[in-house]
This record gives C-alpha cells, sequence and structure tokens, in this order.
C-alpha cells in the first residue's frame, strides 16, 4: 500500500486522536488485524466480535510493530509511541480507509459476485491475466467487509489488476463492499438459493448480487450470466457496457460442445473451431472460464494468451478437487454446498470413471432458511435420478431428508448410511472403503466433511505403512 500519514487516517475515518499526533510520527505502511501477524510501521485495527475483542491485544500490537491503533474503547494501560484513533466502529472505519486506498491504486479493480463459482472464477482470471499484467488476488475466499479490506490494504499501488471476491448473506452487504471496491469491471457468475436465512428467495438473492453495479465505475464492464433472464432483469439498470454469458448461444460468449474428463473441461468458443481448456472439473467450469475470457480481453490480453494461460490455471483447495489416496480417490469439494452446486457436484461425479463404487457423501446445506427442507428432499431426488451412486452416506440433520427423498425415489435402501455429523462418519466410513472407489465430498463448510477426506487419508498411510513393514 501506498504509505499514510496518521493524520491522513484520522481523516478517513473521521476518528478522535487520543493522543498527541507528532508532525515527525512514521507513515503508515501497512494494515493489520492480527497482532501475532504485526508489520514494523502497521496501523492495528482492533475489531469487535461476538466472541472476540481485539482491544485485550493492543499491547502484543505495539510489541509487534504497530505505531498506530484504531480503537472503539480507551485502553486501560498506556501504549508509548502508539498514536490512538477513536472511532464508534473499528470495522466501518477499515471499510472507509479501504475505500481510501483503493481509489490511490493504478490497479483495474475486477469484482466478483455471485452464488456459486466466485473462488474459482477469481482464479481463472487471474490466471489469464498473469504474465502479461501483473496482479493479486484475494486470498482463500476474503469476501466479505474484513476480507475485502484485508486484500485492498496490501495491493501494490503500481500493478495492473486487483481481483476481489464479493460475497453476502443478507441484504445491503454487496453494495457495501462494491462501494468500497469501486470496481473497473463486475463479474456476476450466477445465482442460485444460498444464504436464504438472510436474502429471503432467489428474487432476492439476484437483487443483492445485482448491487455488485452500484460502485461500478461509469465507464466499467458489467460481465454477468446471460443464461438467467431473471438475473438480467436485475441488472437492467446498468447502461453501460456489458457482456453476456453462458451456454446459450444468444450470449456475447458462450460454450459448446462441452467434453469434461478427468483432468479438466473443455469446450468450443462461440462455435468455433477454437478450444479452451481450464484443468477444473464439471460442465459449469465452462461458463466461469467464458467469464475470465471476457475479463482478460477487456484489459487488453490477447485472446491466444489468455487460453494459452487458462489451460494451465490453478483451482482453490476443496472445490471439486480429484485427489488419489492410496487405492481410492477422493473428489473433495467440501468447502460449501447450496442447491445448484450441489447438483453440479453430483454431476459431476457421474460422469467420472470409476473402477470401482461410486460413493456420494452428501452433507447438510447451511442457511436455506424457510426452504431448506424442500431443497435437501430435492436433492436427494436428484441423487437418486441422476448420482449413480453405488453408495449414499448422509452426514447431518438435514442431510437425513436427503437419505429419504433418495429412498422414496426409488434408491435402495440398502445402500444409504446415515450419520449425524462428519466425525462420527469419519470413524466408521472409511473402512468401508474398497478399492477402486470414487468418493464424492460435498456440504456445506459447518459440516467439516474434511474430517473425513483426514479419515480416508490416514487408511492410506495406514496401508502403506503395513505393506512397507
Amino acid at each position: 500500500m501506498k504509505p499514510l500519514s496518521i493524520r491522513q487516517v484520522l481523516q478517513t475515518v473521521a476518528g478522535k486522536a487520543l493522543t498527541a499526533l507528532p508532525v515527525d510520527a512514521p507513515h503508515v505502511t501497512a494494515v493489520c488485524t492480527n497482532s501475532r501477524q504485526m508489520e514494523k510501521g502497521s496501523l492495528f485495527i482492533a475489531l469487535r466480535g461476538d466472541k472476540h475483542n481485539a482491544h485485550q491485544f493492543l499491547p502484543d500490537a505495539a510489541a509487534g510493530g504497530a505505531i498506530a491503533a484504531l480503537v472503539e474503547e480507551l485502553p486501560a494501560d498506556v501504549l508509548p509511541n502508539v498514536a490512538l484513533i477513536q472511532v464508534p466502529d473499528t470495522r466501518a472505519a477499515m471499510g472507509k480507509l479501504a475505500r481510501y486506498v483503493r481509489k490511490q491504486l493504478r490497479a483495474k479493480v475486477v469484482a466478483v459476485a455471485g452464488s456459486n463459482g466466485k473462488t474459482s472464477t477469481k482464479h481463472l482470471i487471474d490466471a489469464a491475466l498473469r504474465g502479461r499484467l501483473k496482479g493479486s488476488i484475494s486470498p482463500k475466499s476474503f469476501n466479505n467487509d474484513i476480507g475485502v479490506p484485508l486484500t485492498i490494504f496490501p495491493a501494490d499501488p503500481s500493478q495492473d489488476y486487483l481481483v476481489l471476491e464479493i460475497g453476502t448473506n443478507h441484504h445491503g452487504e454487496i453494495k457495501v463492499l462494491s462501494d468500497m471496491a469501486l470496481p473497473d469491471i463486475a463479474v456476476i457468475t450466477n445465482c442460485g438459493a444460498e444464504h436464504l436465512e438472510g436474502l429471503d428467495d432467489l428474487l432476492g438473492v439476484r437483487r443483492e448480487n445485482a448491487q455488485i453495479i452500484s460502485g461500478l465505475k461509469a465507464r466499467g464492464l458489467l460481465v454477468v450470466n446471460g443464461d438467467d433472464p431473471d438475473l438480467l432483469a436485475a441488472v437492467a439498470d446498468w447502461k453501460g457496457q456489458r457482456v453476456t454469458f453462458g451456454f446459450k448461444e444468444e450470449n456475447n460468449l458462450f460454450a459448446t460442445d462441452v467434453q469434461c474428463g478427468p483432468t479438466g473441461t473443455e469446450f468450443s468458443l462461440n462455435n468455433s473451431r477454437r478450444r479452451v481448456f481450464v484443468p477444473m472439473l464439471g460442465r459449469h467450469s465452462a461458463c466461469n472460464a467464458l467469464a475470465a475470457i471476457a475479463v482478460g480481453r477487456k484489459l487488453g490480453v490477447p485472446e491466444d494468451i489468455i487460453i494459452e494461460n487458462l489451460a494451465r490455471s490453478d483451482g482453490p483447495e476443496m472445490r471439486l478437487q480429484l485427489q488419489p489416496v492410496g487405492d481410492v480417490t477422493v473428489l473433495n469439494d467440501a468447502y460449501n454446498a447450496n442447491p445448484n452446486s450441489m447438483g453440479a457436484a453430483i454431476e459431476t461425479a457421474a460422469a467420472l470413471e470409476s473402477h470401482g463404487r461410486r460413493i456420494g457423501v452428501l452433507g447438510d446445506m447451511r442457511e436455506l432458511g424457510r426452504s431448506s427442507d424442500r431443497y435437501h428432499r430435492e436433492i436427494g431426488q436428484f441423487a437418486a435420478a441422476h448420482g449413480r451412486f453405488d453408495l449414499l452416506v448422509c452426514v447431518g440433520t438435514q442431510a437425513k431428508l436427503i437419505a429419504e427423498a433418495a429412498i422414496q425415489a426409488g434408491y435402495p435402501e440398502s445402500a444409504v448410511k446415515r450419520f449425524d455429523d462428519a466425525k462420527t462418519a469419519a470413524n466408521v466410513f472409511p473402512e468401508t472403503l474398497r478399492e477402486g472407489d470414487l468418493v464424492l465430498l460435498k456440504a456445506s463448510r459447518g459440516v467439516r466433511l474434511e474430517e473425513i477426506a483426514i479419515a480416508i487419508a490416514k487408511r492410506a498411510a495406514d496401508a502403506a505403512r503395513k505393506v512397507a513393514s
């Protein structure tokens, strides 16, 4: 980040100086919210949460190199050489400061919103631009009003691009983040049933994601999934440049002849002979790649280079990762889940070749509100009709509805296993695996299906040790 004077910070956040601000005070060169990760010259932001109050770590921040701190309350102990700035809400103040820092960036900012595929699309955009341009992306899923600022602050002021992930679980969140990020390019991957406890229904999801245009610059570009007419209606107020993408041929960019295999997804671009390959599984990966192509074109990267770079892209962890683990193969998609992504994962697993049984380990989909029962039952019906599973393992309270619906749809009850939680499943399920099995892991993050992945890996390690001995 471009160094900021403490007085600039004070004015930007409209704070109150609790200590004298020396004229010759050093400039802030980094922003941190974790006292264990302090750098010399940092501004420490003391965030307060339901179970956490960082104000108690102010002495640690000072010891770690903080020269200033945003606080809501006066600390009990005097902190020598640390300028204290008081604000009513440190979280809101962090957003104000992030917007200020973003305005100092030379980079073109790309903001990616949507129900599914945000993180994968972010990685694909980075791959499309990398080499010709210098830039960075948000780490992991830093997509809320803490994660977005923490992505903006460390960005090199002279870099060419910055790709941000914009998430939401309640009304109004995306507008706040878009107004903070001020994107030059906004991408909406798709809209599906997610976070319905806070967004009410699918219409609410579309309207919320459409708010990405709030901060989009007047000469910016909106890249939007054109297969969803209701989503297009939700962004109808955007009168600037627009590129639509999807599988329908009326889109500006569309994918045809999509071929899915164990190493990735290949498709034809706009019915041409030009084939595009991305090393990510699932038909939906073609759509994510189209969005990346649109961004690359806008930022002046030659299409040949974009396509070459996409073929070498890396995907995020626990998003349809196909991993050989001993004598079985795990399709790990355990990072998160909603009905659309659950259906896509089931279809992807069904399309993969298996030398043994095909097993679906499906867990609860969280935050679906009043529609939760309905969506879990629909997934059970979908799994029975399209999953090609030899064994269905359902983990969690709501996942029991997946099991019930699958059985009611004709799935053999003898091939259904139910577990209350991932820990219980991890203690039992791996021992039932056979050589050549393909195992899909899919659930919301809170179910922690990675515990099953760890148990499967331990099974493989134990078997290898026995062979070695």
